[in-house]
């Protein structure tokens, strides 16, 4: 149950929509970077600047916001939308564009609750048995398309890995999605018995 209420929280359109009313010759600029993480993950990372004016040398307002693809729903397919968004709101927030108190926007607000739902939906995470890694390692290597990639990485959510295998799965896993991208060999046996 969320504490608290979506309807007080403004959608960042709005913000933006204030902001050039009240400031026609002003700026808004967002720098979008792009980066891999340790686990294989794409995070992205977006800095906006408002100026309120077109020959302002410095921004008078900034904002940041970090997305990682695939952590929710809505980042499977749109985290850089996503990020960017959030970093446009929480910058003009910055500059004074956001009700009293209520600093994150209608968008980031509506992820936090999509998130307390999500953690309250997952069932817990089974510890490896003897031999799960193994038929985690088989059933990977035996994903002929990415359909089957995609089901075997939600069998291998369930599980609780720890670190060092997970990031080795990931890595067969990275290398196997780019074999059936593009349509070379499968992984090898050997690279499998290594994380075995």
């Amino acid at each position: 149950m969320s504490y608290f209420n979506i309807d007080l929280y403004e959608p960042v359109e709005n913000r933006i929509q204030a902001f050039w009313k009240k400031f026609p010759d002003g700026r808004i600029i967002t720098d979008l970077q792009r980066t891999e993480r340790t686990d294989g993950r794409v995070e992205w990372v977006c800095r906006t600047e408002a100026f309120t004016n077109r020959e302002d040398a410095r921004p008078q307002a900034t904002g940041f916001a970090t997305e990682i693809e695939g952590s929710s729903v809505i980042n499977r397919a749109n985290a850089s939308e996503n990020c960017e968004t959030s970093s446009i709101g929480r910058c003009l927030a910055n500059l004074g564009f956001a009700a009293k108190g209520k600093r994150p926007s209608r968008e980031e607000m509506e992820k936090v609750a999509r998130a307390n739902q999500n953690n309250r939906n997952k069932a817990p995470k089974r510890n490896l048995a003897e031999g799960d890694l193994e038929r985690l390692l088989e059933g990977l290597s035996a994903c002929n398309s990415l359909a089957d990639l995609n089901a075997w990485s939600g069998k291998a959510a369930t599980f609780a890995i720890p670190d060092e295998k997970r990031l080795e799965l990931f890595s067969i896993f990275k290398v196997q999605r780019e074999s059936l991208t593009h349509g070379q060999s499968a992984i090898s046996q050997s690279k499998i018995a290594e994380v075995a």
